[in-house]
């Protein structure tokens, strides 16, 4: 098994993981300040919609729809770290290299 990939692993897992629970859980604010900044430097893009029937919503419910987006992508990144650490270890135990895509 090759060792770098290993070590990535076990790397990159727990990071995804902590990331991914820090959105998810709203840890200290992290979602929201990242919403409030993602949203304050595309501010400079006119919002045009693609279908004129649809209402320009208020700031607020645009801001608490991206938040509770960038929620689900933070369970979904917590979850795929977990995933990247139980893969390791079951490549570990079993001996066998892990699979890559191709």
């Amino acid at each position: 098994m090759e060792t770098w990939r290993v070590v990535a692993a076990v790397i990159i897992g727990p990071a995804v993981s902590l990331v991914g629970v820090a959105m998810a859980s709203n840890f200290r604010g992290v979602t929201e300040w990242h919403v409030r900044r993602s949203m304050s430097a595309a501010s400079v893009l006119q919002r045009v919609p693609p279908w004129r029937w649809l209402p320009d919503v208020p700031h607020g419910e645009r801001l608490a729809r991206f938040i509770l987006l960038e929620r689900v992508m933070g369970a979904a990144f917590a979850v795929a770290g977990v995933m990247i650490l139980v893969t390791v270890c079951y490549s570990a135990l079993t001996g066998q290299p892990m699979q890559t895509a191709k």
